[in-house]
């Protein structure tokens, strides 16, 4: 029993030792409860940050909504001067919600709503469609013009209006919500369309993420068993390095065409191909690519220099870190995927592609100039990765014993 006790103590001395379990047990934890304080103050900047005037069309089918669709709106103006929303009221027309649809579509105003002459008594629900999946955005807007309506109620009604009049007054008016590319009705969908940035992220998380993990671990597998250098004595350290990172890409690529094939047949099969678009998958495979190749090069280089996982942990446990900081923030980057923070985060190469991804699938409309820009920072990014790596690469590969400090790795890129 003692010797049982003092290799339990030994392991468990020797374990709260290493840098895994410092980081994870200590600045893990205030990381999360970082972003927990910061989340609210990030939505508080987000909602302080100048946006540009959203144009909502209303058609309005009543013939007395004006007066009061302006007095909401300009209320929610003066109290959100950053976040200005104009109407422009539309004459009922049979081919008026289909024209609309199209401008919608096109970006030429944000969203448009159809209130039917039957909203003002509830016997029918307002058609709504937006350009994007910003739920908040969209609650905002059936909220004003929910508000009209019933200011409309009650102006047009007879008095003395008693209590139960008052709460039929009171109603909520209800909304269908329509993709306006298709204009199908998505109303119950609405939690779906907004968690498809989300999905379109993870996918690329588990990728990028997962998929290049085999490679660290198979390098130190095959360091521990020597087998690495009966490949090096037949190829160099830069050629092993080089064909196993694209033996990855080409492994990450066959599971990201099955997986985004699949995601996009059973959202056709079900009547909700409008939630995965062509363009959000062909921005997928663009951020794919570049994102895995940067992922790889770090973690081939910490695989080659480490000769047990537990070390290679250590190491990798860092940029694990990073990259799961899009995972904790995705709501508000969803919510604001134009301002100043999610951009800021846009320009950091590790999460890149996440953020990018999730922007664009949450924005349709996000810059052509920021897709760019992002894209070009990320391949200069994996060119320096594969260049560090590869000297680091060179040397660690045929080291053995204690693992590396990053001082001691940063000195390997600087060996000629």
């Amino acid at each position: 029993m003692r010797k049982i006790v003092t290799v339990a103590v030994r392991e468990f001395v020797e374990t709260i030792k290493t840098k895994t379990f410092i980081i994870s047990t200590v600045f893990m934890p205030m990381l999360i409860v970082l972003i927990m304080l910061m989340t609210e103050r990030i939505a508080e900047v987000a909602e302080n940050e100048p946006q540009p005037m959203r144009t909502v069309a209303v058609i309005d089918e009543t013939g007395r909504l004006e007066p009061f669709l302006h007095s909401e709106f300009g209320t929610y103006n003066s109290e959100h001067p950053m976040r200005r929303m104009e109407i422009e009221l539309i004459p009922p027309d049979a081919a008026a919600a289909d024209h609309l649809r199209e401008r919608v579509h096109r970006g030429e105003i944000y969203a448009y709503v159809r209130v039917p002459a039957e909203a003002s008594r509830g016997e029918a629900a307002c058609e709504l469609g937006a350009q994007d999946s910003q739920i908040e955005t969209q609650r905002r807007i059936q909220r004003l013009v929910e508000s009209a309506i019933v200011s409309l109620r009650f102006a047009s009604a007879d008095p003395p209006i008693e209590r139960s009049r008052v709460e039929q007054l009171q109603a909520d008016v209800p909304f269908r919500v329509v993709d306006v590319r298709t204009g199908r009705d998505a109303t119950g969908n609405e939690l779906v369309r907004f968690m498809t940035p989300f999905a379109f992220m993870f996918l690329l998380f588990m990728g990028t993420l997962n998929i290049s993990q085999g490679l660290l671990t198979g390098l130190i597998e095959e360091k521990s068993s020597r087998v690495i250098e009966v490949l090096l004595s037949a190829v160099s350290p830069t050629q092993l390095m080089a064909g196993k990172i694209l033996g990855m890409v080409s492994i990450g690529a066959l599971l990201m065409v099955i997986w985004a094939g699949t995601g996009y047949y059973a959202a056709q099969s079900r009547g909700m191909g409008y939630l995965v678009q062509v363009y959000q998958l062909q921005y997928l495979a663009l951020y794919f690519v570049p994102g895995f190749l940067l992922m790889s090069a770090i973690l081939a280089a910490i695989g080659s220099a480490c000769n047990t996982i537990k070390d290679a942990q250590s190491l990798a446990f860092p940029v694990t870190l990073i990259t799961i900081v899009p995972m904790m923030l995705w709501w508000q980057i969803a919510m604001n995927p134009n301002s100043t923070f999610s951009i800021v985060l846009s320009y950091i190469p590790p999460i890149t592609p996440f953020i990018m991804i999730l922007r664009i699938c949450a924005d349709p409309k996000t810059p052509l100039l920021e897709i760019i820009a992002t894209l070009v920072l990320l391949w200069a990014s994996v060119g320096a990765a594969i260049w560090v790596a590869g000297r680091v690469f060179r040397v660690g590969v045929l080291m053995y014993g204690k693992a590396p400090t990053p001082a001691e790795m940063l000195r390997w890129v600087r060996y000629r």
